[in-house]
């Protein structure tokens, strides 16, 4: 049903149809942000890395051919503009980042607030402590639910180094958060 729906969005949108785009930023906006901001840990670059890659989107109007999901398709671009963006960061923007430990903000039920705060802070610090390429194959293996191979491919590499990259990433993340991944 979902793969109906997103080829009926995709051929809307590659005639025109500007509502198409709309519908397809709210179906995803909300996992595109995820993730953007899981690979970045800053809510301003995650939302420059949406604006990007629907830019892209509107420039590719009328010539649109994805192989795989359109979920997976713009989660996919979402790692390439991370990974742009990533590549272009100073030392001094990571160090000030990091010192002031910058992650979205979202708004919980008070009776939630505290603990959840201190959960996504630790997840946070966990992911910050794996490689680029770790936290990025995890983030879209779990998140994302991409599979290896189209990991890979995004990636540029073997699926065998992906899954490599894929067990090391978490065994880290299994050593930094014990018992809570």
């Amino acid at each position: 049903m979902a793969s109906l729906r997103n080829r009926i969005l995709i051929g809307r949108f590659n005639k025109g149809d500007v509502h198409a785009l709309q519908e397809i930023y709210d179906l995803y906006k909300t996992d595109m942000m995820t993730l953007a901001t899981g690979l970045l840990f800053d809510k301003t670059q995650a939302e420059d890395v949406l604006h990007e890659v629907f830019a892209k989107l509107i420039r590719l109007q009328g010539r649109m051919r994805i192989r795989s999901t359109l979920r997976g398709y713009l989660l996919r671009a979402v790692a390439n503009e991370a990974r742009t963006i990533n590549g272009t960061r100073t030392r001094k923007d990571r160090a000030r980042i990091d010192e002031r430990g910058d992650s979205p903000r979202n708004v919980d039920p008070p009776e939630h607030a505290a603990a959840l705060a201190e959960e996504r802070h630790r997840l946070e610090r966990s992911l910050r402590e794996l490689p680029y390429d770790q936290r990025e194959v995890v983030l879209l293996r779990h998140h994302g639910q991409a599979r290896f191979k189209a990991i890979a491919e995004h990636q540029g590499v073997s699926m065998s180094a992906v899954q490599a990259r894929y067990r090391r990433g978490l065994k880290k993340l299994r050593s930094l958060l014990g018992a809570d991944l």
